[in-house]
C-alpha cells in the first residue's frame, strides 16, 4: 500500500513539473512557424523532414540573437524588454522595406522603418485621413438622443465633436505647445460612445493619450426639435463651434509622416487599433529577413531559402482563414516579450493546420472502385519453379579492363625487323683522280641513336595507319 501511494505521488509531481515546463506560444511565434511550413509543403518537403525543424531552429536563434542585442525601450516607463517590433528594427528590416506597410489589416496607420537600426526615431508613421462621420436627421422633440456634457443630438458623434470643439477653443490659448484630435471613436456598448483624445507636441510630433469624450444614449426625452447639422444645448439649437483653420494637426486630421521613437509610435495607437488583426504586409518582411539571414550562416542545415519564391500575402491569408484563433493582433507585435516564455522560439504549428499537411500523403479516393471486378480469372498453368532472379557477380577491375588490354593484338607482337645496311659512298673520277663522298656517313654514324629513335617512331606510325585502314 505504501509503494502504491509513493508511485501515485511521483506521477502527480512529475505531471505537474512537466505541465510547469510547458511554455505558452504566442500568435507571433505560430505565424512565423506557419510561414516556414507553408513554403516547405509547397516545395514538396514533408513536415517530418529534419530540415524543417532545422529551419525553425536557425530562425529562432537569429531572432533571439537580435532580441538579445537590442535595448530599445518598447513602452513608456522602465520596461525595456524587446518586442517583435524592436526585433524587426534591430534586424534591419528597414533596409529592405522602404515603403509604408499597413500595421493592421483594417487599420489606418502605416509604418516606414528606418534603414539605420541605430536611428533614435526609427519609425515614420503615416495615418490615413478618417472619413467624415455620417450625419443623421435632426433632433426630434421627445424622441431618442445622445448627450455629451451640455450638448444633445440624434447621433453620438455630433455631440462629441461639438463638445470637443468647444473645449479646444476655450483651452487652446493655454496649450500653445500642443494640438489635440479625436481618435479611436467607437461604441463601448449600445448606450455609450467613446472617443479618445490624443495630444500632439508641436515641437517633435510626440503623441500621447490625453483624455476621453463620452456620449450616452437616451431612448426618449429630447428637449426640442433641431435641424440636421445643429445640436441642442440647455437653451436652444446651435451650430457647433468650429476649430481655427490656421492651427496644424486639427481634430480628425492626425499628423502625417511623423518620425517617432518606438514608444511614441506604440503610444500613438488607440486601444481599438491594438486589437486589430496584424497585417501580413508587416509579417512577411520580418519572416523573409530571418530566414535569409539564417540560411546565410555557416553550418546551416535547414530548408533552402529561395529569393524568387518569397512568402506571399495570399498564402498567409489562406492560413489565417483556416487558423483564425492563431492569427496575431497588433498588440502581439508591439507588446514587450518576457524572456521566461522563450518568445523567439518557433515551434512547429499544429498538424491540423491546412498548410501542415504532408504533401506526400495521397488523399482518399472519393469512390471505392475495383477496376478488375469484371475481368475473369486466368489459369496460367503450373508453377515452372523458375526461382528467384539473382544478380551476376560484380566483375573485378582486371575483368573490366581486360577488353582494352586485348585490343589490337598485332601491336602486342609487333617488333622491328632486323636489317643490315651500309652507308652508300658514291665516287666519281675527275682530273685523273677518283673522289669518294663519305663525309655524310661519318655524320650519320655520330647521330645513330637519334636517327634510330626518330625513324622507329615514323615506321611505327606508318604501321598503325596501315593496320587501322585495313
Amino acid at each position: 500500500m505504501h509503494k502504491f501511494l509513493i508511485v501515485l505521488f511521483v506521477i502527480f509531481v512529475s505531471k505537474n513539473v512537466l505541465a510547469g515546463q510547458a511554455l505558452p506560444v504566442s500568435p507571433m511565434q505560430r505565424v512565423f512557424s506557419a510561414g516556414v511550413q507553408i513554403k516547405a509543403a509547397k516545395r514538396g518537403f514533408a513536415v517530418n523532414d529534419p530540415r524543417y525543424g532545422a529551419t525553425l531552429n536557425s530562425m529562432s536563434l537569429g531572432a533571439a540573437s537580435v532580441a538579445g542585442t537590442t535595448a530599445a525601450a518598447v513602452v513608456a516607463g522602465a520596461i525595456t524588454a524587446p518586442a517583435w517590433a524592436t526585433v524587426a528594427i534591430a534586424a534591419g528590416v528597414g533596409a529592405v522595406v522602404t515603403f509604408g506597410i499597413n500595421l493592421a489589416i483594417n487599420g489606418a496607420i502605416e509604418w516606414i522603418f528606418s534603414p539605420n537600426e541605430n536611428d533614435p526615431t526609427p519609425i515614420t508613421q503615416k495615418r490615413k485621413p478618417k472619413p467624415t462621420p455620417p450625419t443623421t436627421g435632426g433632433l426630434v422633440e421627445g424622441g431618442e438622443y445622445w448627450k455629451t456634457n451640455n450638448y444633445m443630438a440624434s447621433d453620438a458623434m455630433s455631440t462629441i465633436q461639438a463638445a470637443f470643439a468647444d473645449a479646444y477653443n476655450s483651452t487652446y490659448s493655454k496649450f500653445k505647445d500642443y494640438n489635440f484630435y479625436l481618435d479611436g471613436c467607437a461604441a463601448d456598448s449600445p448606450t455609450t460612445f467613446n472617443c479618445i483624445v490624443k495630444r500632439v507636441a508641436i515641437s517633435n510630433g510626440a503623441t500621447t493619450n490625453y483624455s476621453n469624450f463620452r456620449a450616452g444614449f437616451f431612448s426618449s426625452g429630447a428637449p426640442r426639435n433641431c435641424p440636421q447639422g445643429q445640436v441642442s444645448n440647455s437653451t436652444g439649437c446651435i451650430t457647433p463651434m468650429k476649430l481655427p483653420e490656421n492651427v496644424p494637426n486639427l481634430p480628425n486630421v492626425p499628423p502625417e509622416a511623423i518620425k517617432l521613437t518606438v514608444p511614441q509610435a506604440i503610444n500613438n495607437l488607440s486601444p481599438a487599433e491594438l486589437e486589430e488583426d496584424l497585417s501580413p504586409e508587416i509579417i512577411i518582411p520580418i519572416f523573409e529577413k530571418l530566414w535569409r539571414d539564417a540560411a546565410a550562416k555557416p553550418g546551416y542545415a535547414g530548408l533552402p531559402y529561395l529569393p524568387n519564391d518569397p512568402l506571399t500575402v495570399p498564402e498567409l491569408v489562406e492560413w489565417k482563414n483556416n487558423n483564425a484563433a492563431d492569427w496575431p493582433q497588433v498588440h502581439h507585435f508591439v507588446d514587450p516579450q518576457p524572456a521566461v516564455n522563450k518568445p523567439w522560439s518557433l515551434p512547429p504549428v499544429p498538424s491540423s493546420s491546412s498548410s501542415a499537411k504532408d504533401p506526400n500523403t495521397n488523399p482518399p479516393s472519393s469512390t471505392n472502385t475495383n477496376p478488375a471486378a469484371e475481368n475473369p480469372l486466368q489459369n496460367i498453368g503450373p508453377d515452372p519453379n523458375i526461382g528467384a532472379p539473382r544478380l551476376e557477380d560484380t566483375p573485378t577491375a582486371q575483368q573490366i579492363l581486360q577488353p582494352l588490354f586485348n585490343l589490337f593484338p598485332d601491336f602486342r607482337s609487333f617488333v622491328m625487323p632486323s636489317h643490315q645496311s651500309v652507308c652508300p659512298k658514291p665516287s666519281f673520277d675527275a682530273f685523273g683522280s677518283t673522289y669518294v663522298l663519305e663525309s655524310h656517313c661519318k655524320i650519320a654514324e655520330e647521330q645513330r641513336s637519334i636517327l634510330l629513335s626518330v625513324m622507329g617512331a615514323v615506321w611505327l606510325l606508318a604501321a598503325a595507319i596501315i593496320i587501322l585502314r585495313a
